[in-house]
């Protein structure tokens, strides 16, 4: 593999990861779950994302090659942690890209969102085999065009003194929604992850990784606790499929910008989604637990194109016969299983009380919580 990202292409590739369908579909699923908590649901996500960033990033310097938790599993843990590890990420993430997918497909064709997913998948497939440095350039532009579009909103809707709001009934929330709530709208924060799984293709990963999981982790952060507060403050809006379509319609903001945005931000997402999820195949395959024939890389862009079409392959699967919140539900429960390594990997390296032991103990429990939580609650 050619290590040609820096700490912009990295930060670039955390956003683009976390600014897709979590922020356009992940708040009426968790809302129907944890009603007026969902700002707790919420600070739980993102409480335990910054948990699990600051063990990843550490773990990044140690082991600065593909795989992320995979490889820290293999070498702190053993091959049983490493495929946990591996398969979670695989699973996981494939479900979150089909449901990026779908998001696609609902916005623009309702009706025939299969099929708009599935031409999705094939375009952004088609786009990731001519190499990392296009899907950059693609994710690069949709990004910036997204964080504009919700940016605006946000203001459009506070400057309008006329606030139509409409008294909605609120799901009654429990301790396990709210936790469940949590793991769904934890799939929002879990990008940063794909700037580890592809690290051999980032020069200085030692310094670059943690630094871009950091940049990418807390713009995200600020930008989804806006959303959240400016969705409670109407929240007939979070009852809607399209929570920040229904407010654009209520303030009269444009909607087929949201509709731009959707598509891009899903799109984006899809790109980054599927990159990590071919790298994590890629890394896989290189190291024995999967088919040798996946880790050929092919063409002067060194582009692993079997674990691509592989990964294009399993996300066209979960698109066809998936749903949009199921997917999205079955993504963080893999997730965080993934995480669950990385934080026991944090553990047997060596290192003062607080980052060797106190974070990943901290972000295991919250994260069995949450696991046990979505279990019951799916």
């Amino acid at each position: 593999m050619i290590r040609t990202l820096g700490i912009p292409g990295a930060i670039l590739i955390g956003l683009a990861s976390m600014i897709g369908t979590g922020v356009f579909a992940a708040w009426s699923p968790a809302y129907a779950l944890a009603g007026s908590a969902l700002l707790i649901s919420l600070l739980i996500a993102a409480s335990i994302a910054t948990l699990n960033a600051i063990s990843n990033a550490r773990m990044s310097r140690i082991f600065p090659q593909s795989g992320g938790g995979y490889v820290y599993g293999k070498n702190c843990l053993g091959s049983p942690a490493a495929l946990i590890a591996g398969f979670s990420f695989v699973i996981g993430k494939s479900a979150s890209a089909s449901a990026a997918a779908l998001v696609i497909g609902a916005y623009l064709a309702p009706d025939h969102s299969r099929i708009v997913a599935v031409l999705v998948v094939l375009i952004v497939l088609a786009l990731n085999l001519r190499g990392l440095k296009l899907s950059l350039v693609a994710m690069a532009v949709s990004v910036s065009i997204v964080v504009a579009i919700i940016v605006s909103l946000i203001v459009y809707s506070r400057v309008n003194e006329s606030l139509p709001t409409i008294a909605v009934l609120s799901p009654e929330p429990t301790l396990v929604s709210v936790f469940a709530a949590a793991g769904i709208l934890f799939v929002a924060f879990a990008g940063y992850a794909r700037i580890s799984v592809i690290a051999s293709e980032v020069k200085r990963p030692g310094f670059t990784i943690p630094w871009a999981i950091g940049i990418s982790l807390a713009l995200v952060l600020v930008l989804y606790f806006l959303v959240a507060l400016v969705l409670l403050i109407v929240p007939q809006t979070l009852q809607s499929p399209s929570p920040l379509q229904a407010l654009a319609t209520i303030f009269q903001y444009p909607t087929w910008l949201i509709q731009v945005g959707v598509v891009l931000a899903a799109g984006s997402a899809l790109f980054a989604l599927n990159i990590g999820i071919g790298r994590m195949i890629f890394a896989m395959a290189a190291d024995g637990p999967l088919a040798s024939a996946l880790a050929v890389v092919s063409g002067p862009r060194a582009v692993p194109v079997r674990a691509e079409v592989l990964t294009g392959v399993v996300v066209l699967v979960l698109s066809v016969f998936g749903g949009i919140g199921l997917n999205l539900a079955v993504s963080g429960l893999f997730v965080l299983c993934y995480y669950a390594v990385v934080q026991f990997s944090s553990m047997t390296r060596k290192g003062n009380l607080l980052i060797r032991w106190v974070i990943p103990i901290a972000g295991l429990c919250a994260m069995t919580l949450v696991i046990g939580s979505l279990v019951l609650s799916v």
